[in-house]
């Protein structure tokens, strides 16, 4: 996009094309990659009433009251309401309700901080254990937590038995 066609095209869709390009730069950037300046561009982008959220790095309609909302055009509610989200939405809405009932049914593990300190002095035990419970432990770790390493999940086994049995001082 140039600057002839940043002020010729349609505010809606012009925003759109923004909004892409804030994918990979900010404000400053996108002005410069425009050639305009910094406070022309951003002056132009507030026209129908859009405004920039930092957080989001991204341009939205701005909605006045619920009246305003009501009163929106079709191609106004598309704007408004975040359309590609709800379309991921809708595209994966049996994956979101899969994961949520995986979550819902299973508890979830949570590695205490302490596993994970850097300043921690780390050695090598040997351990002799039960062939069967160290198989089962194996596979739930295979099957349920790939992505965890086994020594970090029997730290945390370790760190829960004594949080378990420590008689309070």
């Amino acid at each position: 996009m140039n600057k002839d066609k940043f002020f010729t095209m349609d505010v809606d869709k012009r925003v759109e094309e923004i909004n892409k390009m804030l994918i990979n730069s900010d404000l400053k950037g996108v002005a410069e990659a425009l050639g305009l300046a910094y406070s022309t561009f951003t002056k132009e982008m507030q026209k129908q009433d859009f405004v920039y959220i930092a957080r989001e790095n991204q341009y939205f309609k701005f909605i006045r009251d619920k009246e305003s909302l009501g009163n929106a055009k079709p191609s106004d509610k598309a704007t408004i309401g975040f359309q590609e989200e709800l379309t991921f939405i809708k595209e994966n809405l049996e994956t979101l309700k899969n994961l949520v009932s995986t979550v819902n049914e299973k508890p979830t593990l949570f590695l205490d901080k302490e596993i994970y300190n850097t300043k921690a002095r780390y050695v090598n035990k040997n351990l002799k254990l039960n062939e069967n419970i160290y198989d089962k432990f194996s596979k739930l770790c295979e099957n349920q937590f790939p992505h965890l390493k086994v020594q970090d999940l029997i730290a945390q086994s370790l760190l829960e038995f004594i949080n378990t049995y420590q008689e309070i001082e």
